[in-house]
């Protein structure tokens, strides 16, 4: 008498660890000056990706969040309010070539986002123009520049990211860098001069890996490691 049997192999799931992310300068004692250049460095290391020390994480992908508010009790709600907020569409960019031509502020190879915030606010149809653009790349918007085609993002997800572009360039008081290190400008010190600086750096991991690791373990979701320090300011 014959015997059918079926044999299951169950595949390991290895959990996915989060990053750590630590702003190493400037330095939480620091004291920074109005109007002045301040250099940044992140240190990021994550047990899957590696350590950015041996040049294993991407420069792109390491963001650093520049937020200036005018008085230093605003920084609890400031902390609140960016927890809750939907950051998605950042990291996007950050994983994207977004940030190898364009910054928030200042020219790259491209115009900065705040240049294209300008041209394309208040347009009924921004969003699916500016969109059809990134994912077909586009020639004379600006000049004889040429950005080219980005078929690796989705259409929904494009979308997403112009909505945050055209909304988060409206804040003057806020800039967003990539880039384990780099520099920032200070404001113009003010008539009521108490206000601080709050520095969020953040690394979003790879997640999972396909095909599996070579133990048959598959490593499971993306995680984001961040961190928030304060600067206050020099008298």
């Amino acid at each position: 008498m014959g015997c059918s049997c079926a044999v299951v192999f169950a595949q390991k799931t290895a959990e996915n660890s989060p990053p750590e992310v630590a702003i190493i300068t400037p330095s939480t004692k620091s004291k920074i000056n109005w109007n002045s250049i301040i250099p940044y460095s992140i240190q990021v290391s994550d047990p899957e990706d590696g350590k950015s020390e041996y040049n294993e994480i991407s420069n792109n992908e390491v963001l650093l969040v520049i937020k200036y508010l005018p008085d230093s009790t605003q920084v609890k709600k400031y902390l609140l309010d960016r927890s809750k907020m939907n950051h998605q569409p950042l990291l996007w960019m950050s994983t994207s070539t977004c940030f190898n031509c364009h910054a928030a502020r200042t020219k790259l190879i491209g115009p900065s986002y705040d240049l294209v915030a300008q041209r394309y606010r208040g347009q009924s149809n921004a969003v699916d123009s500016l969109a059809k653009k990134i994912i077909n790349g586009s020639t004379g918007t600006w000049g004889d520049l040429k950005m080219p085609p980005h078929p690796d993002l989705k259409i929904e997800q494009v979308k997403e990211i112009v909505r945050w572009i055209l909304k988060n360039n409206d804040d003057p008081d806020q800039n967003y860098i990539a880039g384990i290190e780099g520099a920032f400008r200070t404001k113009e010190k003010p008539k009521d001069p108490k206000g601080v600086y709050v520095l969020t750096a953040s690394y979003t991991d790879h997640g999972a890996k396909n095909p599996p690791q070579s133990d048959g373990m598959i490593r499971q979701g993306t995680k984001v490691g961040q961190q928030s320090i304060v600067l206050k300011m020099a008298e």
